[in-house]
């Protein structure tokens, strides 16, 4: 639980708000529950769960970002969910009888936290997806250096708002002015994280072949014009993969290896030829 989590529900208490922050912090698990569950649909190790104001961030493994069409699923379940808590409100309200100011309190708490999160800025899931595209097109490094940007920029604008209401006289600035500061620290360590998933990448396989001793090997074959998200869609988890490479007129040119592969991925996206890697030839 992030520390300004925490500094939330202490001052919801000493205002006399603890159970709306209780309710929040409900909805908080719901939002999270639905990340780690299309997670574990799709066998992703998950590190640890951090609760924050705004939200949460589930660190996953980093075979998520080796998988960008698989990173923005997880990502926009949390959102979904939120809708989806809105949806059974309502459908449950002519039946049900519900304290008004406490429906009015949970569907707008449901609205913001899907919307907030939906803004294409990181630690936000909408951050996430963002990323997640434009890895396709510029790699995993330079994705995550623009989304963690935008959530630098977002987190200044909220304490900047946080700032000006506390000019007003407003302490509910406090909260806006320390959920900018968390932002800001959790969307730089985002850009610097981004510089260890690929060496936590190389770890994983070194650990798995410590432990297992041998590993299966799946060959595949392709052209220099293929690219790095044609191979990766026949990649199939635990082998380790040997790609051979064929020229234009069928002639095997060489071989390249699955950690080769991952870093041309990181360094340059999806859309990157083989012809442009350099092969081991035989």
């Amino acid at each position: 639980m992030n520390p300004f989590f925490i500094l939330l529900l202490v001052a919801a208490f000493a205002y006399g708000r603890l159970w709306q922050a209780l309710l929040l912090f409900a909805i908080v698990i719901w939002h999270e529950s639905f990340h780690l569950l299309v997670a574990k649909v799709y066998r992703l190790q998950i590190t640890d769960v951090e609760l924050l104001p705004f939200g949460g961030v589930a660190r996953l493994d980093a075979m998520l970002q080796l998988s960008p069409e698989i990173e923005w699923l997880v990502a926009i379940a949390g959102p979904l969910s939120n809708g989806l808590l809105v949806f059974i409100a309502y459908a449950l309200q002519p039946y049900l009888e519900f304290d008004q100011a406490w429906f009015d309190l949970f569907i707008r708490a449901n609205i913001g936290m899907a919307v907030f999160n939906l803004i294409p800025a990181l630690p936000l899931d909408g951050g996430r997806i963002l990323r997640s595209l434009a890895a396709k097109r510029r790699g995993y490094k330079e994705a995550t250096r623009i989304a963690s940007l935008l959530g630098q920029v977002l987190s200044v604008l909220l304490a900047g708002w946080g700032g000006y209401l506390l000019y007003l006289a407003k302490l509910q600035g406090l909260l806006h002015v320390s959920a900018g500061l968390m932002l800001f620290l959790a969307a730089r360590q985002e850009q610097k994280n981004a510089s260890y998933v690929f060496m936590r990448y190389l770890t994983y396989k070194k650990q798995e072949l410590r432990l297992k001793r041998v590993l299966v090997a799946r060959e595949l074959v392709a052209t220099l014009e293929t690219s790095l998200g044609e191979v990766f869609q026949h990649f199939q988890p635990p082998c380790y993969h040997l790609v051979w490479v064929l020229d234009l007129e069928g002639r095997v040119i060489g071989c390249v290896e699955e950690i080769e592969l991952i870093r041309a991925l990181f360094e340059h996206g999806l859309s990157h030829k083989l012809g442009a890697i350099q092969v081991h030839k035989i």
